[in-house]
């Protein structure tokens, strides 16, 4: 078959890159193929309402059956991409069949990473897909005591979930905090505290040594520590960008796919949109590869753009959103360890934010049930504001007047 644009990737970025292609007036055909049964949806209730019942399956998907049918936009389900012959401009499929493209849009996301556990485990879950979560889901109904390996926010959004529905919860985390890497310590403080003040128990610096099923539960081994048996095991230890069909075609990688600010890659006529790109960012002057809806999102729209005619440059703030409880944090930029770290509002209130600045400038904002501030920090680091630290310690200054 032919189709004037190909994407490759039935997830959030490749559904919107194809909602805003027909938005945007394309006229020609448009493929999508992707490996599920399911229609592009959104990923972030997985984790938190979908698990436990809150959200209805319906509600993830970004466009029903009969959009895509009334705009013309073909979608290959339970179908595998193979692999990319880049010269001839064919995608070959796991069934023998070839798809001819003009420009071809690779949206294939991430997979996670993986325990080195061999055996079969109806009660060893990771989280990544609808499936998933309704596996977990169904598991979670029927168990009483749940072990998670990770303290991202993965692991951290599925205790909430379970502590919701009055599961007994652990967590094991090989740092010595939650979401080391991603937030400062003054956000990991707080979040480990709501956990432990929900009943939730941590366990740092641990490393499961050994995984076993027995009779219908999970056994998990730690050095210099007893033995610990859950009804439910997930495991949440990142992800690594999906990268294997860009490479066998030969198109450049390095810590994802590399584009440019329009998302083209190596190969003129293929692009690359969200978790699997490595692209260029002004604001920080520097590749980063990023996780979020908003790349995603913002990705697929510079392409559309490029695409029918407006070439737009990708130039975004990134951001990204947890849910745990009560407390929702946003965060706006880059965490930089090493920066200054300016707490503004009450920690006890649950209403405050966390400023991190080098250099006199805002590269960063986390803000829990804080949207104003996040709204102004993200404007802040957008104009790369220099700002003296005296004010931002002063609770009374009004951020506003930086803008």
């Amino acid at each position: 078959m032919q189709s004037d644009i190909v994407i490759i990737g039935a997830g959030h970025a490749g559904g919107m890159a194809s909602i805003l292609l027909r938005k945007f007036k394309y006229k020609g055909s448009i493929t999508i193929i992707g490996d599920e049964t399911y229609l592009p949806y959104q990923r972030p209730a997985l984790s938190k309402g979908f698990l436990i019942g809150d959200i209805i399956e319906e509600r993830l998907f970004l466009k029903s059956n009969s959009y895509y049918d009334d705009n013309k936009i073909n979608i290959l389900t339970k179908t595998i991409a193979e692999s990319i012959d880049k010269e001839k401009k064919i995608v070959n499929l796991s069934n023998g069949k070839k798809v001819y493209f003009q420009k071809l849009i690779l949206a294939i996301g991430s997979n996670v990473n993986k325990l080195d556990y061999k055996k079969n485990s109806r009660n060893l879950f990771y989280l990544r897909d609808i499936k998933d979560s309704l596996k977990i889901k169904k598991q979670l109904k029927k168990s009483s005591h749940v072990g998670i390996i990770g303290s991202g926010y993965i692991g951290l959004e599925i205790a909430s979930a379970a502590k919701k529905l009055g599961k007994d919860v652990s967590i094991i985390e090989m740092e010595d905090r939650v979401m080391n890497r991603a937030v400062s310590l003054d956000i990991s403080k707080y979040f480990q505290n709501k956990h432990e003040i929900n009943g939730v128990k941590f366990f740092f610096n641990a490393k499961a040594e050994n995984i076993d099923s027995v009779n219908n539960k999970i056994e998990i081994s730690i050095k210099n520590r007893d033995l610990m048996s859950f009804d439910l095991l997930t495991i949440g230890i990142g992800i690594k960008p999906n990268t294997k069909i860009a490479k066998e075609a030969q198109i450049k990688c390095d810590n994802g796919i590399i584009v440019n600010e329009f998302c083209q890659t190596s190969s003129e006529s293929i692009f690359a949109i969200g978790d699997c790109t490595y692209h260029p960012n002004k604001i920080y002057n520097r590749n980063l590869r990023l996780e979020s809806v908003h790349n995603a999102v913002e990705q697929a729209k510079t392409v559309a753009s490029y695409i029918t005619g407006n070439k737009v440059p990708y130039n975004q703030v990134p951001w990204f959103w947890t849910e745990q409880y009560n407390s929702k944090l946003q965060i706006a930029g880059i965490i930089d360890q090493d920066a200054k770290f300016i707490v503004k509002g009450s920690l006890e209130d649950e209403c405050f934010s966390v400023f991190c600045v080098k250099n006199k400038q805002l590269i960063a904002i986390e803000c829990v049930n804080s949207p104003s501030n996040f709204m102004i920090g993200k404007k802040l680091i957008e104009g790369k504001k220099r700002i003296e630290t005296k004010f931002l310690q002063d609770n009374n200054f009004n951020l506003k007047k930086f803008l």
